[in-house]
């Protein structure tokens, strides 16, 4: 019966007695990306199919934080700004977490490809502020610029505060480092 399913799924999507591919990308976004490629072989110019399993996929990997799922986005649709997104904050976030300096560049990088990959997303710009100042400690207007475009984007309710609190840090540190010197 395993054998057949793959058939009677697609017997039933053209019959119209199944739901629809968009229908299961949302309810069911599991058995849709498990039968995505007897589907994509029976129907390889189908758009809409096409589309819902790519939207099966980000479901996915939204609901399980899965960065192989959204590789698989990235190989069906090269462009795809929300599978982009995902992956340069992650692999940013990876390497934020080394100490050393080649590390931030590389974090910078990752977070500026998620920045443009959704640019209406002020978490990257929190991030590269971040990475920037674990770069170089004595670097002010880098991270400023950075926390300043977050604080102009969409933050989460979460996110919003740390951006102001580190925002706030860094002039607090600004102010003595200039005092200081004076």
């Amino acid at each position: 019966m395993k054998n057949f399913l793959p058939l009677i799924l697609i017997i039933f999507i053209y019959k119209g007695c199944a739901p629809s591919p968009s229908r299961l990308a949302t309810s069911d976004p599991a058995l849709l990306v498990t039968q995505a490629d007897s589907l994509l072989a029976a129907r390889p110019d189908d758009v809409d199919l096409r589309s819902s399993i790519i939207k099966a996929r980000l479901n996915l990997a939204e609901a399980n934080n899965d960065m192989n799922q959204y590789k698989a986005v990235l190989k069906m649709d090269p462009r795809n700004g929300t599978a982009n997104y995902h992956i340069h904050m992650a692999t940013g976030k990876v390497h934020y977490k080394k100490g050393h300096k080649n590390g931030q560049w590389d974090a910078i990088q990752s977070f500026a490809k998620a920045a443009a990959a959704i640019d209406s997303l002020g978490a990257p710009h929190y991030w590269l502020g971040q990475a920037y100042e674990k770069k170089d400690e004595m670097d002010f207007e880098l991270p400023l610029e950075a926390y300043d475009k977050a604080l102009t984007l969409y933050l989460s309710d979460g996110l919003r505060p740390k951006v102001v609190s580190a925002r706030a840090a860094l002039l607090k540190r600004k102010k003595t480092y200039e005092d200081f010197w004076k």
